[in-house]
Order: structure tokens, then sequence, then C-alpha cells
């Protein structure tokens, strides 16, 4: 490489560093693009989200049938809903229902299933805001204890009593960050003492002698 070409090369490389530095330099007298959130916000961000943004989950028990059709219609079943019989009015009720939004992949399959064949129920919220320490303080449980009465929808759906969007998402993720932990670590034990019983019988031999040889 002659001198010429040397000399050409170092001050094309000093032009782009020059180059790069003005475009970060410029950076220094604009207007951020970027907000502290949530203390800078003009208004609250729930409210410019889009139309039909999908947030959490909630389910509104008061009039929930107890259908399972959302947790049939869930592709990766994140919800679990179960019925037992109450023994106080001998009918059908809900004893669980949970929805494990670490889970869920937002699909929405679930609500589609229950806005169109039952009472829309269960529904995407504005809530986002889903900042946990583990995954187990995700799941939302909508029946902390006791159980729920199966709502009987009227013939006209447009007759059902749907509140506000949003408070029950709220309180299943409070009770969640709550109570969650210790809930779940009973639920966990329970299961290994299930698991260590099962294996127990597996290893177990079979009662009865062998067949012996003539």
């Amino acid at each position: 490489m002659d001198l010429a070409q040397y000399i050409k090369s170092i001050s094309s490389a000093a032009n782009t560093i020059l180059e790069g530095m003005a475009v970060t330099f410029s950076h220094l007298f604009r207007e951020p693009i970027t907000v502290q959130y949530p203390d800078k916000t003009d208004r609250p961000v729930s409210e410019m989200l889009p139309p039909r943004y999908r947030g959490f989950l909630e389910v509104q028990m008061d009039i929930c049938t107890g259908c399972k059709r959302c947790e049939r219609a869930c592709p990766i079943e994140c919800i679990a809903i179960d019925l037992e019989k109450d023994p106080a009015t001998k009918k059908q009720a809900m004893s669980r229902f949970d929805i494990d939004m670490g889970k869920c992949m937002y699909c929405g399959l679930c609500v589609e299933a229950c806005k169109t064949e039952s009472t829309g129920a269960i529904r995407h919220t504005r809530e986002f805001e889903g900042a946990a320490p583990t995954l187990d303080h995700l799941t939302f449980r909508f029946i902390p204890e006791g159980l729920v009465p199966l709502y009987k929808a009227p013939k006209d759906l447009g007759e059902v009593p749907v509140g506000e969007y949003g408070p029950h998402a709220r309180e299943a993720r409070e009770r969640a960050m709550r109570d969650n932990p210790a809930a779940l670590e009973e639920l966990r034990a329970i299961w290994r003492k299930e698991r260590e019983k099962q294996q127990g019988a597996e290893g177990a031999e079979p009662a009865g002698g062998g067949a012996g040889g003539a």
C-alpha cells in the first residue's frame, strides 16, 4: 500500500468516527422520545391502549355458568375449573376457577367461546402490569375459598348483568401476590405425597408366587 492510499484509509476512518459522534452529539439537544413510566405520562396508560388490546383475563364469577367452554377452548390448558356438589343446596357449584397468566398466550379463544355461546363471564381486560417475583404469582385464583353457585343464564343473553372490566383481574392479581406461594407450596406437598405413593405402588412386587416348573 502506497502512502497516498494509507492516508486515504486513515481519513475515511476518521470521517466515519466523526459522523457517528455527530449523530450521537445531536441527540443531546433533542426532546426525549420516551417518557418515564408511569410518572410522566399525560394520562393513564390503560387509556392509551388500542381498543382491541388484550390484557389480563378476568372472570366475573356471579355470571359464570360453569359450562367449561373456555377451559375446552384453551389450546394450552392454562384454565382449570372444578365442579362439585354443594352439600347445602345439593346442586352443582364451582370450587375452582384458576387461570395461569404466566402460561396464557392471550389468543382470546376462551373469550370468544364464552361471548358467543355463554354469558361473557371471562374476558380480556386492559390490565397489563404483570411484573412478579416468580411465575407462581401469576396464577389467578378467582375462587379463593368455598363454593360459587352456577349462574343460570336468561334466554336473552343481552340481559346478563355484565359488570365493569378490570376489578376482578386486579383483585385476583393482588390475591396471587399475597397468597399464592403458601397455597401452591401446600398443593405441591400433596402432589409429592401422591407421587411417592404411586411410585411405591409401582415398585412393589405383585402378590402371589411365581409359577413353578413341573
